[in-house]
């Protein structure tokens, strides 16, 4: 007697390469919209710079809004680990944007640097309130979670409607995508102090969430016997 793991939906595995799927159709769709499929005639960093900016404007989106209202829309409750791995494959892909942006724009290695870690800081954040959303099948835990995903992406352009404080460019993900990218000069240690403390904030939250967040509801593997 055989026996076999099928791949089907509720594996991790096909969840997994799906996630690569769909997070690169993301991008793909993304780069048609705002840069197109034609080089342009004249090719310089102020060509290129605008589509670029659009560009991780739109991961960031993916990443704070999309990823995690898709991942807490599913009927079942899912592990903090799976959650963690699947972010990490989204984070991951998009590193494909950062750098190779870097060989055509006048950023300096050290600007490539923070746009990745600020990047990857608030996609990592979004992914342990994702978490916390999926780990319990209650409708109203999964609305607040959404609504605080929606929070950190766009209550500070919103702020910044009526109040003009450079600080508050930085601690959304939107603007401080939209900002580093204009930038010339080298980043400063402002900078580097709000993607460190939101890092610590994200692995604060994936620490709870690996330790409170337990599922309710425990995966089912399936399996076929010849």
């Amino acid at each position: 007697m055989n026996r076999r793991l099928l791949p089907v939906a509720g594996t991790p595995f096909l969840a997994q390469r799906l996630v690569i799927f769909f997070g690169s159709c993301w991008l793909l769709t993304s780069w048609i919209l705002v840069i197109g499929l034609r080089r342009p005639l004249l090719p310089t960093t102020e060509t290129w710079l605008p589509g670029i900016r659009l560009m991780l404007v739109m991961a960031a989106v993916g990443l704070v809004i999309v990823w995690p209202m898709a991942a807490m829309s599913s009927t079942r409750s899912q592990p903090a680990g799976r959650t963690f791995r699947e972010t990490c494959i989204l984070l991951v892909t998009a590193q494909l944007i950062i750098w190779p942006a870097g060989l055509v724009t006048s950023w300096s290695l050290e600007r490539t640097i923070l746009i990745a870690l600020t990047l990857t800081g608030w996609g990592f954040l979004a992914g342990a309130v994702a978490a916390w959303g999926r780990c319990r099948v209650s409708a109203g835990r999964r609305l607040c979670m959404m609504s605080l995903c929606l929070l950190i992406a766009l209550i500070s352009p919103i702020i910044m409607l009526w109040v003009e404080n450079p600080m508050l460019e930085r601690i959304s993900p939107l603007s401080s995508m939209w900002t580093m990218v204009s930038a010339k000069m080298s980043p400063v240690s402002a900078d580097w102090i709000v993607t460190g403390s939101i890092w610590l904030v994200a692995l604060l939250a994936w620490g709870l969430a690996a330790g409170f967040g337990s599922c309710d509801e425990p995966l089912q593997k399936r399996t076929s016997g010849t």
